[in-house]
């Protein structure tokens, strides 16, 4: 069979079925997860000419302590499995420093978008490890206070030549203890120590934008010490981490890869029998399905209690199952055990046709592509039958026992995200009254008067340290209604919040069903007599409600209050910006240049007439930053 795959996997690659590739690629390493075929995947992924234009291109940089070359194919072939296309740069052994620190290093000149700072605490920190009985009667005080200051004097000096993201790991606990089973009654123990300078390292990332800490403490103890190490290797070739263990640290790697490239997921499908339920409500009653306190009820219980965990993190929550709509309605209303309620649930197909169908009707109703939607269900055959018709899909096929449902979900983070806004907590509410909204549009006689009994007021004002991670987001999620689909850092937002040639713009909407939040972003920089718009989007939640056009009309006021000529923005084009490709044309701006990719150049003479509020929209402020 893995010969099978590896041609079946081959073929897609030739055709540029980016997708069918990713899924037999999966099947691949399902069988076989050894470092040669992580290796075989990238090669092939490599030597592809065909569907690269699904991959968004990232470049990483790699700085470490040891040696950590071996990660490079898992790295790339997981990121190809996620959408993502890597330029890899690896520095010089245990050259961290040196490339940091000199301006005219290689890192810089690589211009990354993330760099990784893998360091084993007894590189860096030698005191609380091999050296730690030597220390015990002076303290460790100056020791925790050298070992910040140089990674603070570290990042301070990256930042001055970068805006890029960085990751630093957190330090794992030494395998052995030095005291032994008196660690931390004699002293300070160096477990407590290596807390106390994570804790820290949590602060210090906290205090610089861009900056995030990957767990490298919990990741070692999930996996255990005695498994994520290899004695032998580290002797041998400073390359401590054991080469099955690789693949662990890449999915860490990968949950902020696809946070930054926005592909993270946004929405989780679950199937309900034997998912949220032990048993079969059709057949086993409401009094006979396994739910409860006892197991395997309990287990059940728990896996709600997790999906609720993401409903609170952002996640919007779908229903995909084969029943009876009538039974499963009596289950969430009387179900004593019920975790998850019908209000968690933007939309819910409770039907007996093909779940295929059902994640196609659930991704039209939110507005969403496929490719961001994930399908939990214990049956195989429902799995291979969505992928074998939208293969974008993430599907998890759930493990037997049920206890192992919540890890199988969560393991790959794929639903992680690198901010958590008002809006995220809000989130299902939101698509809530987006539904309700939509339904309300299809009884009003008119657009217009759609528009008029929204009742809609809109507050525009300038980015600041309170939306600053909200824009941010919005760069890296909002594919539809996005000019040029560029993403976007916090670090690199917060840079043009302080450059007067910036103006960044958010736009947040009410209507009569409730407040919509930060749903829109236009960043402007002026050149010469030109404000030029390198960033228009709107979340998918208000398009086709007229709000582009009083932004439109907010950017061109700005730029005439700056006593410039022109307005003028681009739409560079990608498989999911349909709905923004005439932007500016169906606002008067005319078109100055294409390129061969199919950008396009637009600009509005600002002696002209330009874009104005439709009547319709409330301008209830304008809040400008002091």
């Amino acid at each position: 069979m893995t010969r099978e795959n590896r041609t079946a996997f081959q073929v897609a690659l030739q055709r540029g079925d980016f997708y069918r590739a990713v899924q037999e690629a999966r099947e691949l390493l399902d069988r076989d997860p050894g470092l040669r075929q992580w290796s075989y995947i990238r090669k092939m992924v490599d030597s592809a000419t065909n569907g690269k234009e699904h991959l968004k291109v990232l470049r990483v940089a790699l700085l470490s302590s040891f040696s950590i070359e071996f990660i490079h194919d898992v790295l790339a072939a997981q990121a190809f499995l996620n959408g993502i296309r890597l330029d890899l740069y690896q520095a010089g052994y245990a050259q961290y420093r040196q490339e940091i620190l000199n301006p005219a290093s290689d890192l810089f000149a690589f211009r990354p978008d993330l760099v990784i700072l893998a360091i084993e605490g007894k590189d860096f920190v030698p005191e609380l490890y091999s050296t730690y009985l030597d220390m015990v009667d002076a303290g460790f005080d100056s020791v925790l206070e050298r070992a910040v200051e140089e990674l603070k004097g570290l990042v301070q000096a990256f930042r001055k030549h970068s805006d890029a993201t960085l990751l630093f790991h957190s330090f794992a606990m030494p395998q052995v203890r030095h005291m032994g089973i008196l660690d931390g009654h004699v002293g300070i123990g160096q477990g407590l120590l290596i807390h106390r300078l994570n804790g820290k390292i949590y602060d210090l990332a906290n205090a610089h934008r861009g900056m995030y800490i990957l767990d490298y403490e919990g990741l070692v103890s999930r996996f255990g010490s005695n498994h994520w190490y290899d004695q032998r290797m580290d002797h041998y070739a400073k390359a401590p981490i054991s080469h099955p263990m690789l693949p662990r640290l890449g999915e860490e790697y990968m949950k902020f890869l696809r946070a930054l490239t926005g592909k993270s997921k946004k929405c989780l499908v679950v199937d309900l029998d034997n998912t949220l339920w032990g048993g079969v409500i059709g057949e086993d009653g409401i009094h006979g399905i396994k739910l409860g306190p006892e197991y395997p009820g309990s287990a059940y219980r728990s896996f709600q209690e997790a999906i609720l965990r993401l409903y609170k993190r952002g996640i919007i929550l779908a229903v995909a199952s084969k029943n009876n709509p009538s039974d499963v309605d009596e289950v969430f209303e009387k179900h004593p055990h019920m975790i998850l309620r019908k209000e968690h649930f933007t939309h819910m197909e409770v039907n007996w046709g093909p779940k295929s169908d059902s994640l196609e009707a659930i991704a039209r109703r939110l507005n969403i592509g496929l490719e961001h939607a994930v399908l939990v269900d214990d049956n195989p055959v429902e799995c291979k039958e969505v992928l074998s018709k939208h293969p974008m899909v993430k599907a998890i096929l759930l493990p037997r026992q049920p206890e192992h449902y919540e890890e199988a979900l969560l393991r790959e983070g794929l639903f992680d995200a690198l901010a958590y806004s008002v809006e995220d907590r809000r989130r299902g509410e939101l698509y809530r009254q987006r539904a309700v909204a939509e339904e309300f549009r299809t009884s009003s006689g008119s657009m217009e008067e759609f528009y008029r009994d929204l009742a809609m007021e809109a507050t525009f004002a300038e980015v600041d340290i309170n939306s600053m991670a909200r824009t941010a987001q919005l760069t890296q999620k909002t594919n539809q209604f996005n000019t040029t689909t560029v993403r976007y850092t916090e670090a690199e937002v917060a840079q043009r919040m302080g450059d007067p040639d910036w103006y960044l713009l958010t736009v947040q909407v009410r209507d009569r069903f409730g407040d919509n939040g930060i749903v829109g972003v236009a960043m402007g920089r002026t050149k010469g007599k030109v404000l030029d718009i390198d960033t228009f989007l709107l979340s998918c939640r208000v398009i086709g409600r007229t709000i582009e056009t009083a932004m439109l009309e907010r950017m061109c006021e700005e730029a005439k209050s700056r006593s410039l000529q022109y307005v003028t923005g681009r739409i560079i084009p990608t498989a999911k910006n349909v709905p923004v490709r005439d932007l500016f044309e169906r606002h008067g701006f005319v078109l100055v240049n294409e390129g061969p990719a199919g950008e396009t150049t637009w600009r509005m003479d600002l002696e002209g007439d330009i874009p104005s509020y439709p009547s319709w929209l409330k301008i209830v402020g304008t809040k400008i930053k002091d």
